[in-house]
């Protein structure tokens, strides 16, 4: 697999519909179901797909007139993708100063402190 790459949050509107699809998707489908206020063109939607293909965020299948996409990680693999790089480009890679910053910033709840001290132990 291609190392993984950030993808943009126009991209990142058409994976949300493709992970929870569960399925492969094809274009046409995946135009009918962009939120309302986006009216992207098809050509549009088009070139937003090769470039997670060529991200290898989704592989594609040729299946008789349409592609039909399907993603090569899960949501969760992106998401632990992002956290990642964002301790490390934000925090220079110290889980630690990113924990001290939430806890300076009185942004965790008592909560979300036990279920961390939890998670910890375990």
């Amino acid at each position: 697999m291609k190392k993984l790459q950030r993808i943009s949050d126009a991209e990142k509107q058409i994976m949300e519909f493709i992970w929870a699809a569960g399925r492969p998707v094809t274009t046409k489908e995946i135009i009918n179901n962009l939120p309302e206020d986006n009216m992207w063109k098809q050509n549009t939607v088009i070139t937003f797909l090769a470039r997670l293909m060529g991200k290898g965020v989704i592989d594609a299948t040729r299946i008789g007139k349409a592609n039909h996409y399907k993603p090569c990680i899960t949501e969760q693999e992106y998401r632990n993708f992002e956290t990642k790089q964002f301790i490390k480009d934000v925090h220079k890679g110290s889980v630690f100063g990113f924990i001290s910053a939430l806890c300076d910033n009185g942004d965790l709840t008592k909560e979300d402190i036990e279920s961390l001290m939890n998670r910890l132990k375990e």
